[in-house]
């Protein structure tokens, strides 16, 4: 929440696995912020559809742009521009987002499959566009193998959101890995403090 108001946000309407907020919820924000035009982040695919239904439901234009991850979010607002309309912030804002490859790291809860290979619970995986990409015995394998497989030659930033699972030393390592691996990206890490996902991984 404090870095999405750092970076100009005026409500945040606080969601999460099994706690998806509502059309409600949402126009309760809507209406809240003092301002005519509102841009909505929904930050979560599942959210997307509940978001749009928003604008009909109010006097004021509002406008959602597709973002499905945290990452997705920040990298919009980077081209939030104050004194423009809200579509011509919709539109470059979701430009931004379609520049961005987004992940995470997670905890798997049970044992499955995957198109890499078998999932046993405990195990970490890194996930990206619904995708298993990796699975890992560590929190630092998971991220590194998670990042050799999303970064690319032509990308310039990799930012990582620490949440509550995460370890100082892994994160360091992980960053330090960076530097090595693909040195041509500058690397950022905010304390993000979510549940479930150790690290949300942007890349730009």
């Amino acid at each position: 929440r404090e870095i999405f108001r750092s970076l100009g946000v005026r409500r945040v309407v606080v969601g999460g696995q099994s706690m998806n907020p509502s059309t409600a919820d949402l126009l309760a924000a809507v209406e809240a912020v003092p301002a005519d035009e509102v841009v909505v982040l929904p930050n979560n695919s599942n959210i997307i559809a509940v978001a749009e239904q928003v604008d009909a439901q109010t006097d004021k234009a509002v406008r959602v742009v597709p973002t499905r991850g945290i990452t997705e979010g920040f990298a919009s607002l980077l081209s939030y521009d104050p004194q423009g309309t809200a579509n011509d912030n919709r539109d470059a804002m979701a430009d931004a987002v379609a520049s961005v490859v987004a992940g995470e790291v997670t905890v798997a809860v049970r044992d499955s499959g995957s198109d890499v290979g078998d999932i046993h619970e405990g195990d970490y995986l890194g996930l990206s566009d619904g995708r298993v990409r990796v699975v890992a015995g560590s929190a630092f394998d998971a991220l590194t193998g998670l990042l050799d497989a999303l970064v690319e030659e032509d990308h310039e930033i990799v930012t990582l959101i620490a949440g509550e699972g995460a370890e100082e030393a892994t994160t360091a390592a992980a960053v330090a890995w960076l530097q090595t691996e693909r040195s041509g990206v500058e690397v950022e890490v905010h304390e993000g403090g979510q549940p479930l996902y150790p690290y949300y991984v942007g890349v730009e």
